[in-house]
């Protein structure tokens, strides 16, 4: 990311937001040709996938999956005691967060440097 700092640009689309949703306005105003300019003030990469919906639902399959495990005998099913593992959970969090993060960053970078 270069900081621009009181320089004027012309373009004919300026795209706020280097997530998911920016790099396909990205790609699609220039797909039609048009100059493009994408505009980020913070780290590439979402914030679904860095701090919101990812990470949430990721401890949410883990709440899910202890619940189911803790209902299995009620279908004949015998998994033993059931155990959460906070930092396990959080491990793997953290892993699958930056794997997510880390393909918007991939998209990101590829972009020309004078479009950035």
């Amino acid at each position: 990311m270069r900081l621009v700092s009181q320089t004027n640009l012309s373009v004919d689309v300026a795209v706020i937001g280097a997530g998911t949703a920016g790099l396909a306005a990205y790609r699609a105003a220039k797909a039609e040709g048009a100059k493009v300019v994408l505009i980020e003030g913070g780290p590439y990469g979402t914030t679904c996938a860095r701090v919101g919906c990812m990470p949430s639902k990721l401890l949410i399959a883990a709440a899910e999956a202890a619940h189911h495990a803790g209902r299995a005998e009620a279908f004949g099913v015998s998994v033993g005691r059931v155990e959460v593992d906070g930092r396990r959970v959080m491990e793997r969090v953290r892993r699958e967060r930056d794997r997510f993060v880390s393909f918007v960053v991939r998209d990101s970078l590829a972009i020309p440097e004078a479009d950035r």
